[in-house]
């Protein structure tokens, strides 16, 4: 009766403690879990992309401009393509900059790499200063060429 006595107190107990556990359902949809796990949180929002054309990365006073607000493109830049893997020293310098806007307000510059061939990835830069560089796919970098060649 003792030994009866000493489970029953145990299980109340542990009963009692797992009683205050609570869960929140509010955000368990996979849209809010893609942004926590986002490598770069603040471009979610983006719903505009103003891209600068170098022909010459070392002149970066020379350059020609094109505009997209197309949210399927933004949407492949902004998550798609941030999921590829990252690359280490790649052997090409970047030779085009986006510039995220949100809302009116710049978010965030995405530096790319798309011409030359087998050298494609998006580089962008983390607080402290660490640069960052994600793979591209060698379709978005056509996409980004055409726009190249129809920029002014």
């Amino acid at each position: 009766m003792r030994y009866l006595f000493q489970l029953f107190i145990t299980v109340c107990f542990l009963y009692a403690c797992q009683s205050d556990k609570k869960i929140d359902d509010a955000n368990t949809g996979s849209d809010s879990l893609v942004a926590e796990l986002h490598p770069l949180p603040e471009i979610k929002k983006v719903d505009s992309i103003d891209m600068h054309f170098f022909p010459d990365i070392n002149d970066q006073k020379v350059y020609t401009r094109f505009g997209v607000n197309d949210t399927a493109f933004i949407h492949s830049i902004t998550f798609r393509e941030m999921k590829n893997a990252f690359t280490v020293n790649p052997p090409c310098e970047y030779d085009t900059k986006f510039f995220c806007f949100a809302d009116g307000q710049i978010v965030k510059t995405l530096y790319i790499a798309a011409q030359k061939d087998r050298c494609h990835y998006i580089g962008y830069i983390k607080s402290g200063g660490v640069a960052v560089k994600i793979s591209m796919s060698d379709s978005t970098a056509s996409l980004i060429n055409t726009w190249r060649k129809n920029s002014q």
